[in-house]
C-alpha cells in the first residue's frame, strides 16, 4: 500500500523577537548612530517632497518614509567595506551608508557636527535626486539610480527586482576572489515575485556567497498588496526550498533590524552563505510623493494610522529617553545638526531670490555631458600594437572552434580575474561546442557550470563585472539572450552612463548563430540587430579563426561589455593563425577587406564574407570586379565608416549581404548611413540581400530556402554591376 513521506525544506524560517535585554546589549554609540541616521533619512526625505511640491524636483520621488529602520541599522551593523545593492526607494539605504562611510570610525552625533565628508555626501545625493552636475552620477541616475562604489553603494536599481542579481554577483565576486566583504541586497515585496531573484537565490545557495537578501515587505507593491500577489503571505518562507535560512523581523523597530543583521552577517563572516531577512515594515506615503496611499483606495486611514503609531522615528527616540541613553535636550541638539546638513546641502543645490528658491543655470550638466561615459575610453590599449594577418610570415592551421578554447585559456592564464561561466561550459569535455576544451584541467575552479538560468547568471557575471572581475559569458543559444534581457540591456548595457562613468562592464559575451543547422526558430537567431540598439554594449563578430584570437584578446581587455557573435559554419573550418602565437590584439572598429575590387563593394560578416568572395571569384571571369569587406565590429559606434568609404569612393555600388532576417539584422542602418555620409559617391542606391522577416523553419528545405545561397549572391551581384 502506498504512503506518503513529508519531505521537510533545507532551510529554516524563523521571527525574532527581542527584549529589553537585547535593546541594552546594543552599544550607546551605536544607539546614537541609528537616531541619527533615522533623523538624517526623514529630514532629507521631508525635504526633498517639499523640494518636489516646488517642482525643483524632475521626475519621481520615492520615499522610504516609515521604512528608515531598515537602512539605519544596516549602516550600524555593516563595515564600511561592505556592499550595498538596493532598489528605486533607495534614498535610505544610500544615504546612510555613505554619510556611514564618510564619518571617521570614532564618529559620535552626539559630540561631533558631521565632518566635511560626511555633508559632502548629502549634498551630492540631493544633488544627484535634483539632476544636478555635482551629484554623485552627474544627475543622470536621479532619484532611482544612485551610486557611489567608493563607499559600498554599488548601485540603486528603477527595475523592480533588477539589482538583486548584481548584488549576487558582486557577492559572487567576493567568493571567487577570497574577500570578506558582505553584500546586502535590498528589494520589496513586489521583487520577490521576479523570476531572477529565484534565479540568483538557488545560485547563491549552490554557491555559498555571502549575500544578505533584505526583503522589506511594506505590503503593497504601488498599490497590490502582498494578500494578491503572493500565496506566501510570509515571504521569508519563500528562501526555504533553495536552502536559504530566513529570519522575519519587527521592520519598524531598529533595535530589532539590528539584531537581525548582527546575527546574520556574523554568521556570514564565521562561513559565507546566503541569508534572507523579512523585514515587516510600511511606507506612510504613497508609492510615489507626499500623498498617503488612502485616498487611492488602496488602504485605509484606519491601517495607516495604526501603522503610524509604530513610527520607527518616533518610538525609537522615545526608547533612548525613557531608557536615559540620551536626553530630550540632546536629541533636540542631534535633530539640530540634521536639520542645518540637510539645509546645507538644500543651499549647495539651490539659490534663492525674492523668497523664491531656482535651481541656478550653473548647475546644470552641460549638454555636452549627454553622451559622456558611454563606453570607456581606450587607454586600456596604451602601448597595443593591432596586427593583421599581413603582419606575420609564420603561420599555422587551427579550426575556428580551436581559436574559441585556445584565446579563452590564454586570456585565463594571462588574468586570474577571468573566468568563464554558463550551461554545460564545464561539461562534456569542452561545452556543448568544445568551446572551452582544455580549460577545466587547468583552471577548474574558473570554470563555471550555472543553471539553465540566463536572467540570473548573466545579470551575476555584470555584478562580478562591476566589482571587479572579468567574467566571460557563454550564452548557448543567441535567442536565450532574449530571457535575459533585463540584464544585458537595462543593466549592463546601461549602468555605466546612468551612474555617470563611476562603473565598467568588463564582461566578455560569447553566443553561437546556428542558423543551417535545422533548430528551428527559437535556437538559429542572429544577435547582432538587437545587441547593437544598446550604445553601451560593442559586438564583434570574427570569420576566421586568426580574426576570432585578435578579437577576443580585444574583447577582454576592453572595460565595457563586448559580444562576440559566432557561427555554427565556422566551427570546423581551418584558417592560418601565427605560429606559436596566441597573444596579439585585432583592432575594435576596423574592417577587413579580404578581396580587393573595383566595380563593386560587399559588406558582410561571418559566413557571408566566404561566400560573397566565392561569388565574387565566379563573377570575376565574367569581368565583375568585387570588392569584399569582412565588416568584423558590428555595433554602430564601432562601424568602420573610414574604411566603407574608401571603398564607396572608388566602386560606387554597395550591397549589404546578411544571413538574417532583415527586421532583425544592421543591414537597413548601414544603408541609410551610407548613404547619408557618401551619397555623392553612389551610383546607385545601397542594395540589400537579407533572409525573408520568418522565424528560422527546421525543415532542411525550407531553412535552405530561407538563406541567400550563392546563385542568388551572383545573381543579384550581376544586377547591382549592371546598374
Amino acid at each position: 500500500m502506498s504512503k506518503l513521506e513529508k519531505v521537510a525544506p533545507t532551510g529554516s524560517c524563523h521571527r525574532l523577537h527581542v527584549s529589553a535585554a537585547d535593546f541594552r546589549k546594543i552599544k550607546k554609540i551605536d544607539h546614537l548612530r541609528m537616531l541619527f541616521l533615522l533623523q538624517l533619512i526623514r529630514e532629507f526625505e521631508d525635504t526633498l517632497l517639499e523640494l518636489k511640491d516646488a517642482n525643483l524636483v524632475h521626475g519621481p520621488v520615492h520615499s522610504s518614509i516609515g521604512q528608515e529602520a531598515n537602512a539605519a541599522a544596516a549602516a550600524v551593523v555593516l563595515k564600511k567595506s561592505d556592499l550595498v545593492g538596493s532598489t528605486h526607494r533607495a534614498h535610505g539605504h544610500f544615504l546612510a551608508k555613505a554619510v556611514m562611510y564618510y564619518a571617521a570610525d570614532d564618529f559620535d552625533p552626539q559630540l561631533n557636527d558631521l565632518a566635511d565628508d560626511m555633508q559632502r555626501a548629502v549634498n551630492k545625493t540631493l544633488a544627484e535626486i535634483m539632476g544636478l552636475k555635482s551629484g554623485w552620477c552627474s544627475g543622470r541616475g536621479g532619484s532611482m539610480h544612485l551610486s557611489d562604489p567608493a563607499s559600498g553603494n554599488i548601485g540603486s536599481n528603477g527595475i523592480v527586482g533588477g539589482g538583486i542579481p548584481l548584488a549576487s554577483g558582486a557577492a559572487w565576486a567576493e567568493k571567487l576572489s577570497s574577500g570578506s566583504r558582505v553584500v546586502v541586497s535590498f528589494f520589496g515585496d513586489g521583487a520577490i515575485n521576479q523570476g531572477c531573484f529565484h534565479e540568483v537565490a538557488n545560485m547563491a545557495s549552490l554557491w555559498d556567497l555571502p549575500i544578505v537578501y533584505f526583503v522589506e515587505n511594506n505590503l503593497y507593491a504601488v498599490a497590490t498588496g502582498t494578500c494578491t500577489s503572493s500565496s506566501c503571505i510570509n515571504l521569508g518562507l519563500r528562501s526555504l526550498s533553495y536552502g536559504i535560512d530566513s529570519l522575519i523581523v519587527d521592520g519598524m523597530d531598529p533595535v530589532a533590524v539590528f539584531w537581525a543583521l548582527q546575527r546574520v552577517v556574523s554568521d556570514i563572516q564565521a562561513a559565507p552563505r546566503p541569508f534572507l531577512i523579512e523585514s515587516e515594515t510600511y511606507r506612510f506615503y504613497h508609492h510615489a510623493g507626499r500623498l498617503p496611499g488612502s485616498p487611492f483606495g488602496y488602504r485605509s486611514q484606519t491601517e495607516e494610522t495604526r501603522w503610524q503609531e509604530k513610527d520607527p522615528l518616533q518610538v525609537y527616540a522615545g526608547q533612548l529617553v525613557e531608557k536615559q541613553i540620551i536626553s530630550g535636550g540632546q536629541q533636540a541638539d542631534m535633530l539640530a545638526k540634521v536639520k542645518a546638513a540637510v539645509s546645507e546641502a538644500v543651499a549647495f543645490c539651490t539659490a534663492k531670490t525674492d523668497g523664491r528658491r531656482f535651481i541656478p543655470d550653473s548647475h546644470w550638466p552641460p549638454p555636452q555631458d549627454l553622451v559622456r561615459d558611454v563606453r570607456c575610453e581606450d587607454d586600456a590599449f596604451d602601448g597595443v600594437s593591432f596586427v593583421e594577418k599581413a603582419d606575420f610570415d609564420q603561420f599555422s592551421e587551427m579550426r575556428y572552434g580551436e581559436a574559441v578554447a585556445a584565446a579563452t585559456l590564454r586570456n585565463m592564464q594571462q588574468d586570474e580575474r577571468v573566468f568563464v561561466l554558463g550551461e554545460e561550459v564545464a561539461n562534456l569535455h569542452g561545452g556543448a561546442y568544445r568551446a572551452t576544451r582544455g580549460i577545466k584541467e587547468v583552471f577548474p575552479e574558473r570554470l563555471i557550470n550555472t543553471p539553465i538560468s540566463e536572467c540570473g547568471f548573466v545579470g551575476m557575471a555584470g555584478g562580478a563585472a562591476i566589482t571587479g572581475l572579468r567574467p566571460v559569458v557563454e550564452i548557448m543559444y543567441p535567442d536565450f539572450a532574449l530571457v535575459a534581457c533585463d540584464q544585458l540591456f537595462n543593466q549592463i548595457g546601461k549602468l555605466r552612463h546612468m551612474y555617470g562613468g563611476q562603473v565598467s562592464f568588463p564582461l566578455v559575451a560569447r553566443t553561437r548563430v546556428a542558423i543551417g543547422q535545422g533548430y528551428g526558430g527559437q535556437h538559429s537567431m542572429n544577435p547582432a540587430g538587437l545587441f547593437s540598439l544598446f550604445s553601451g554594449w560593442r559586438i564583434v563578430a570574427p570569420a576566421n579563426a586568426f580574426d576570432y584570437i585578435g578579437l577576443f584578446n580585444t574583447a577582454v581587455r576592453y572595460n565595457d561589455p563586448v559580444l562576440i557573435i559566432e557561427h555554427a559554419d565556422l566551427y570546423e573550418q581551418n584558417g592560418p593563425v601565427p605560429l606559436d602565437m596566441l597573444d596579439y590584439f585585432v583592432a575594435y572598429g576596423k574592417a577587413n577587406v579580404v578581396r580587393p575590387g573595383a566595380d563593386l563593394t560587399v559588406l558582410s560578416y561571418l559566413t557571408g564574407v566566404n561566400d560573397a568572395v566565392a561569388a565574387a571569384e565566379e563573377l570575376a571571369s565574367e569581368g565583375l570586379d568585387v570588392e569584399v569587406m569582412d565588416l568584423r565590429t558590428l555595433d554602430y559606434s564601432g562601424l568602420d565608416f573610414d574604411t566603407i568609404g574608401q571603398s564607396v569612393e572608388k566602386t560606387g555600388l554597395v550591397l549589404i549581404l546578411e544571413q538574417v532576417p532583415r527586421s532583425m539584422g544592421i543591414a537597413s542602418r548601414i544603408s541609410d548611413e551610407i548613404q547619408e555620409r557618401f551619397y555623392d559617391f553612389l551610383d546607385a542606391p545601397v542594395e540589400k540581400i537579407t533572409a525573408p522577416d520568418v522565424p528560422v523553419p527546421v525543415s532542411r528545405a525550407l531553412e535552405a530556402a530561407m538563406l541567400p545561397d550563392l546563385e542568388l549572391i551572383k545573381q543579384r551581384l550581376r544586377a547591382v554591376g549592371d546598374a
